[in-house]
């Protein structure tokens, strides 16, 4: 196998790894504390600490990160090797495994006396960053996937696009 058939399936793998990961730690991790609701408190309660799955959350956390980082390595390595949005798209996640990720591992989301402290501060912000990234990942992939030339995965991106623009309003709101 060449060395670029290699990393585009080694970072794929990142990739898939990361993605599916991220919802398999954290419904494991869920199950593991007690009390916690999926529906009710995000996924950054696990990584508080005076949760018994701290540990494993934020560790977790770092891995998530790194896996993006490599698959965004890859990304630019290979198909996303030219091109202003290409460039966009993978730092965007970058920012996002940055922010979601490392962020969240590095910085816990704790309080006291209902009042966050500064890594609480320090991980809402980093996760707003990496939240504002994965929102805007599908309309630089709209610029690379034209209309022209990809038709399904441009409407796809748009959906994703207008969808994630939705939710994130609809959070706010809350």
């Amino acid at each position: 196998m060449k060395k670029s058939s290699l990393l585009i399936s080694a970072a794929g793998i990142s990739g898939i790894v990361a993605s599916l990961g991220d919802f398999v730690v954290t419904f494991i991790l869920g199950a593991l504390h007690p009390g916690y609701s999926f529906i009710h408190r995000s996924e950054s309660y696990l990584g508080t600490s005076d949760s018994p799955v701290a540990a494993y959350m934020n560790v977790w956390g770092v891995v998530f990160c790194l896996l993006l980082m490599f698959f965004a390595y890859g990304l630019r390595e290979t198909i996303f090797k030219y091109g202003k949005w290409q460039t966009l798209t993978v730092a965007l996640v970058v920012l996002y495994g940055v922010g979601e990720g490392a962020g969240s591992g590095l910085f816990p989301y704790n309080h006291i006396n209902n009042v966050l402290t500064l890594s609480g501060k320090l991980h809402s912000v980093s996760g707003a960053l990496g939240g504002i990234a994965i929102v805007i990942i599908p309309f630089a992939c709209m610029s690379i996937f034209t209309r022209e030339d990809f038709p399904r995965l441009h409407t796809y991106s748009k959906l994703v696009f207008i969808t994630g623009i939705i939710l994130t309003l609809r959070h706010l709101g809350t």
